[in-house]
């Protein structure tokens, strides 16, 4: 039975589940209200999402349960964003402004090897620049 499950799901409860990615999405993505064009680019993001976890899933169980993790990640996710305090979730939504973070991509402070101080690599050191220049090298 699991072969033909995909047959067996009809459009209409795909379309269900489509507008049930998009509530979870305007609901905790912190936005003002969207406006039509905005939410018109939403339904393409849930779509390409819905289809993505469609071609993955081995079964109808496996299809619903990835999705359903999916949202409850993003639910969890910004639920600790409002409430630091709360249990630490491995972020799932990138950042607004990359260049506001310390972190590298590994998620790891950024830290310079040369003064020990973080927010900058070794090769952009304002002391390691000047040591340099003292040293005439």
């Amino acid at each position: 039975m699991d072969a033909d499950w995909r047959s067996q799901l009809q459009p209409a409860a795909r379309n269900r589940i489509v507008n049930k990615i998009m509530e979870t999405l305007t609901k905790h993505i912190p936005v003002p209200p969207p406006l039509p064009e905005d939410l018109i680019e939403l339904r393409k993001i849930a779509v390409r999402f819905e289809d993505k976890m469609y071609a993955a899933a081995s079964s109808q169980s496996d299809y619903l349960r990835k999705i359903a993790l999916k949202m409850l990640a993003v639910e969890t996710y910004t639920k600790t964003q409002h409430n630091p305090g709360n249990a630490q979730v491995s972020p799932i939504l990138k950042p607004s402004d990359p260049g506001s973070s310390s972190k590298g991509k590994k998620g790891k402070k950024l830290r310079c090897h040369f003064c020990k101080k973080g927010g900058h690599f070794k090769k952009d050191c304002p002391k390691k620049k000047k040591w340099f220049e003292e040293k005439c090298i």
